[in-house]
């Protein structure tokens, strides 16, 4: 069942506006006056406990100096730091992690955003536990994946250390669980962020600066940067030179068009952020059933490869070799929308945060959406805890896969695929031939985060977008779930949908207090979102591999070379 709290106002196309009504827009949000969103009195209590992000800049700039003593203090007393959040908490450090890296002399920073065995495995193999400090990051205080890794690595502490409160710093909500259980537990520190702050908005609260001040970066730049974004995003300045109001015209109008895939490319340097971006457009315009279609990460092409539903935006480097100046020339000589945005140092990623966020804030406004909610997140969490009930009382997963003869995985499909015979083949010629080309391809691993994994996905994608001159999505599970898992459920149904998993169960990985390992909540993950993509007649296919993943997802391109070449020939 739908919210009924993001139910869409009217459109206000802003060319059909005026400059002093859409100047008035955001004069009120400045003001953080949620009047700009909606009419509605309880929807705009709502969207008013999430303003607090328009001066965030402004309002952390004083806790510097804490961060930085904070962030020597721990310099001094640990090798590792692993951070532990998803979605919000998690993609913005992501980022910082890998377009910076600590500064030399600084801990190693891990971001574990993933309930993977593999990647679990991975922090204990790597990190010695006597030498790492681990960053609980989570708004409400109750996210399954980060709680699930704290009570994991508390006891592995607890066994080494007289003082395992010594190695968790929480980030969270005044009084939210985790608050609670880290001053029982005698954390070393507790970062208690704005409340009026929104995970995905909150990359320039504690959620974005602590992690800078613990890799020794300036947080005094950034925080800048994002200042002299804002003061160029002010109300009083023309809008045709407001940097964020033309973003928001541009994605808007387009939207207007029926171009509504958002293909963000970037300097290859700057990949990670466009993961924080993608999370941001998909949560807050993916809903009711409309919305913004992020695409990031797709290996370049021809404009022959892409369809009429394009719109792009490049964020480059100055003074690196732009990879791309060949295809701009020709996306623009083929009538695509193409918009570059030049960054002069890294340390302007906070000026983007800023823009982006408020550029996304004002397209809900231009799409009569509620940007700051995330209605249909719920739905996939709702089938993950009735699966795992179902485990604890059984020891069993509900479900049972055909076993495909040309691949021997198993598989499932749902969601409106309707085949004469279970069989995968079946299934994905449906797939194939159902699918517009304003339609797109999502593919879904719930496997480690591996290059080599990646770079198969990726030619999938390719493959894909060659054959139907669709759109393509990659988002490994379970980090998809808290970015583009809300337009998947809650957006336009263009979507087709592959979810994969593999065996691989650890027994020595169970989750203390729980009765279930990390694989089995990363499968009970996958098959809760398969359940509720499928209840909402969204096609839907879950591939089961075996051990051997890897090979079985080689075997599955040249499957699907096949059958995307059989497709084309059946309908010419």
């Amino acid at each position: 069942m739908k919210s009924t709290d993001t139910k869409p106002e009217k459109f206000k196309r802003p060319s059909n506006l005026s400059e002093e009504q859409k100047r008035e827009i955001l004069a009120k949000i400045w003001a953080k006056d949620p009047s700009a969103f909606t009419d509605d009195p309880t929807l705009q209590e709502k969207i008013g406990a999430r303003l607090g992000w328009v001066d965030a800049p402004e309002r952390m700039r004083p806790y510097i100096p804490e961060l930085k003593s904070f962030a020597q203090e721990i310099k001094e007393n640990f090798v590792h730091i692993v951070h532990c959040g998803m979605g919000g908490s998690s993609l913005f450090p992501l980022a910082l992690a890998k377009i910076f890296g600590p500064e030399p002399g600084w801990p190693e920073y891990i971001v574990l955003d993933t309930t993977d065995p593999e990647e679990i495995a991975r922090v204990e193999e790597e990190c010695d536990l006597k030498k790492t400090l681990f960053i609980i990051a989570s708004k409400s205080g109750t996210t399954v994946e980060t709680v699930s890794q704290f009570r994991y690595f508390w006891a592995k502490l607890e066994g080494l250390s007289q003082s395992p409160g010594a190695h968790f710093v929480a980030l969270t909500d005044e009084g939210s669980p985790l608050h609670r259980e880290a001053e029982e537990k005698g954390f070393r520190k507790v970062f208690l962020n704005p409340a009026d702050v929104g995970g995905r908005y909150a990359a320039l609260t504690f959620v974005g600066l602590l992690p800078a001040a613990l890799m020794g970066l300036e947080v005094e730049k950034l925080l800048t940067t994002a200042e002299e974004m804002k003061a160029a995003c002010a109300p009083d300045i023309p809008w045709e030179l407001n940097p964020a109001a033309w973003l928001s015209e541009y994605i808007a109008e387009r939207f207007f068009l029926g171009q509504d895939k958002l293909t963000l490319l970037t300097d290859p340097l700057l990949r990670p952020f466009a993961l924080w971006v993608e999370q941001l457009v998909a949560e807050s315009l993916g809903k009711e059933y409309t919305g913004v279609i992020p695409i990031v990460g797709e290996s370049p092409g021809s404009p022959t490869v892409y369809g009429p539903d394009r719109i792009f935006v490049y964020l480059g480097l100055r003074g690196r070799q732009n990879l791309y100046q060949r295809l701009f020339s020709d996306l623009k000589e083929a009538g695509f929308p193409l918009k570059a945005y030049w960054l002069e140092d890294r340390y302007e990623l906070g000026a983007e945060c800023f823009r982006w966020a408020l550029a996304v804030a004002l397209c809900g406004v231009w799409l009569g959406l509620n940007p700051f909610d995330e209605p249909d997140v719920i739905r996939a969490k709702k089938k993950t805890k009735e699966v795992l009930e179902s485990f604890r009382k059984t020891g069993e997963f509900p479900v049972e896969f055909y076993l495909d003869d040309d691949l021997e995985v198993g598989f499932l499909y749902a969601g409106g695929l309707k085949v004469q015979y279970p069989r995968l083949r079946a299934s994905f010629k449906k797939f194939m031939y159902d699918t517009p080309p304003w339609g797109y391809f999502a593919f879904l691993p719930y496997l480690p985060y591996d290059p080599e994994i990646e770079e198969l996905f990726n030619d999938l994608r390719t493959l894909f977008r060659g054959r139907r001159q669709c759109s393509t999505i990659l988002g490994f599970g379970p980090r998809y779930l808290h970015s583009t898992g809300q337009l998947f459920k809650g957006g336009p149904r263009s979507g087709r949908f592959i979810i994969f998993t593999r065996k691989g169960r650890r027994p020595e990985q169970e989750i203390p207090g729980e009765g279930y390992t990390f694989w089995d909540l990363q499968f009970a993950q996958a098959f809760g979102d398969f359940q509720a993509l499928s209840e909402d007649e969204r096609p839907v296919i879950h591939i089961h591999l075996s051990e051997n993943y890897k090979e079985d997802l080689k075997k599955f391109y040249n499957f699907m070379e096949v059958i995307t070449r059989l497709t084309d020939t059946e309908e010419e």
